[in-house]
């Protein structure tokens, strides 16, 4: 597996121009939920800053990423729902993301939309997945942190996500090193038609 940091994105002009065949495999959640975490665990390599504070990533971070014939980039976005900056630097980062998904949106191949196993879906988890059904992007929900929620816990996060219609859950854990597989399988299937 070849992964190597492309950039960081600061504004929508800036976003990479390449001639490669690449889609976009996004990882988005709210704050803290672990998207550096999965990403450094998915690839095996320490890619992404990771900090216990929400809002590390203030960026788009684009990763150029080969696995098994398939070519991608890996697409870390700010979380959404908390951050430390002051209102201005929130606003941008929420016009960044919206204008993300717009400018990009036949450039995407699969989105994953995070969530936390123990605090299950929050408001934006339901708007994220409501708006990218809206853009017709294609996504699936992944559980991080399992190692961190008991069973009732997942067992309710799942309930809530059945009733929000969603049909598969991915459950990792990067900590213990769990649900890689069927990640990359997601991936994979999803990149390969």
């Amino acid at each position: 597996m070849a992964v190597e940091f492309v950039k960081s994105v600061y504004r929508l002009e800036d976003l990479p121009k390449t001639n490669e065949p690449r889609k976009d495999i996004v990882f988005v959640g709210r704050s803290n939920v672990g998207k550096s975490s999965l990403l450094n665990f998915l690839t095996g390599r320490d890619i992404a800053k990771v900090g216990k504070t929400p809002g590390r990533t203030r960026a788009i971070n684009y990763f150029r990423w080969d696995f098994e014939g398939v070519k991608a980039f890996l697409v870390d976005l700010p979380g959404y729902g908390f951050a430390r900056g002051d209102r201005k630097e929130v606003d941008n980062w929420k016009r960044l993301i919206e204008g993300y998904f717009r400018h990009r949106a036949s450039d995407i191949g699969l989105v994953l939309v995070l969530v936390d196993a123990k605090v299950g879906p929050t408001r934006d988890d339901v708007a994220m997945l409501e708006w990218l059904d809206y853009l017709g992007i294609p996504h699936a929900v992944v559980l991080t942190k399992t190692d961190k929620a008991n069973q009732r816990e997942i067992s309710q996060t799942l309930k809530r996500l059945k009733e929000l219609g969603v049909g598969e859950v991915i459950q990792t854990s990067a900590k213990e090193r769990r649900g890689k597989d069927k990640l990359l399988k997601a991936i994979l299937s999803r990149l390969k038609g």
